[in-house]
């Protein structure tokens, strides 16, 4: 079965709707037993998940000689192609990365996991020098908030376990390799499990955007952004991939991990002042800057490029162009594509070369060609540009995803 997207969501239970003695339990009852077993998981793995968080981000998020921040640094200076997730989180962090990085340009958009928009020059090949934001592949340096490892969880189908170690081993060997800027890969998240009585299940996953971690990495390593604006340029970097919905509903998880990060690059900061604008804010703060927001848009004349939740409205050419010459003229920061925004309408849309998904659960239901084949979609990653774990949701429920390349 195809891929229908790669994005991630907040991780729901899925409790049994029987009582002990068969009979049925009344929905409320069953939410109520959920959130009681989530309740107690989460104080109970609350030290271990804080001890997690500070190693993973403590030794990666820091001045140390082979830490992740020190050898993103050391690529500054490089000329680097840039593929981007078409979504406010990757634009928001390359345009952030271009700003310290003075010879990396955008040349690929993954539009919804399903086709990639494409530079004129890049249309027949793929750059050798190619790096992945918000988009984790292993055959390409990565920065990637997403879950991508399955761990040690053994599902009974010997072919799909089979396949799931094969798709770990990979990964293990392209994190030795290449970059892969990755916090569920510091802190060894486990996506095969979801429980929550286990410290390292996705449950627990890093529940923030690629561009927070990022924006730390830069910091920390002498390279930080220029943040002219203090009106919107904080709340929409807290925002990307819905930070700041995720620390108040989630806040069992993101009130372990977003301090941690705060806490890596240190007081003063500029990770420590937008942490503590999410932490400090009242109710209404974030609606105020969304209407202010809003007001000048309307008053300028503009079609919009965001939601009222600052989501991106499109990942059309035009709303992709209007959003990142928003984001320069906020900021300062230069223009990250190549050839400029001014001709991205010049761009080619290519559908994706395959993709796959494959559920988590029920495989021993499958038939001995559905096994297979599942099996095979999860070692054919090993040459997608995005490949992630997928966590809740309705239609197909969690699942490993991954799509190909457009050339």
């Amino acid at each position: 079965m195809f891929l229908a997207g790669c994005g991630e969501t907040g991780l729901r239970e899925r409790p049994d709707s029987r009582s002990a003695c068969g009979r049925p339990v009344s929905p409320s009852r069953v939410a109520r037993r959920a959130n009681v077993r989530n309740m107690t998981g989460a104080q109970s793995t609350a030290q271990a998940r804080r001890r997690i968080a500070i190693d993973a981000l403590g030794s990666e998020i820091s001045a140390l000689p082979n830490s992740a921040a020190s050898r993103l640094a050391a690529l500054l200076r490089q000329p680097r192609q840039l593929a981007v997730s078409a979504d406010i989180d990757g634009l928001v962090s390359a345009a952030m990365l271009t700003s310290v990085a003075p010879e990396f340009e955008i040349v690929a958009f993954s539009l919804r996991s399903q086709a990639w928009l494409v530079h004129p020059d890049f249309r027949e090949r793929t750059p050798s020098d190619l790096m992945m934001i918000d988009l984790f592949s292993t055959r390409f340096d990565s920065l990637s908030n997403h879950v991508v490892r399955w761990g040690s969880k053994k599902p009974q189908v010997t072919e799909i376990r089979d396949a799931y170690q094969h798709w770990d081993g990979v990964v293990d060997a392209a994190s030795r390799e290449r970059l892969l800027a990755v916090p569920s890969l510091w802190a060894a998240t486990q996506g095969g499990y979801e429980e929550s009585d286990r410290a390292d299940s996705a449950r627990y996953k890093y529940p923030l955007g690629t561009a927070q971690f990022l924006l730390a990495m830069l910091e920390v390593s002498g390279n930080a952004p220029r943040f002219y604006d203090r009106t919107y340029l904080p709340w929409l970097v807290a925002n990307c991939d819905d930070g700041i919905l995720t620390y108040t509903r989630y806040s069992d998880n993101a009130r372990v991990w977003w301090p941690v990060l705060a806490g890596a690059v240190g007081p003063g900061s500029l990770t420590e002042q937008v942490f503590s604008m999410v932490d400090r804010m009242r109710p209404h703060d974030f609606i105020d800057a969304v209407h202010r927001l809003d007001r000048e848009r309307a008053a300028s004349g503009t079609a919009p490029w965001l939601d009222d939740k600052w989501n991106l409205l499109g990942s059309t050419p035009d709303i992709l162009g209007t959003a990142l010459q928003w984001l320069g003229e906020l900021t300062g920061w230069r223009d990250p594509l190549r050839g400029g925004v001014a001709n991205l309408s010049s761009w080619v849309q290519i559908t994706a070369r395959g993709a796959g998904m494959v559920r988590f659960g029920g495989s021993s239901k499958l038939s001995s060609g559905e096994r297979s084949a599942a099996a095979e979609r999860i070692r054919a990653a090993a040459s997608a540009l995005n490949a992630n774990f997928y966590y809740g949701g309705r239609g197909d429920g969690s699942r490993f995803n991954w799509v190909g390349g457009w050339a």
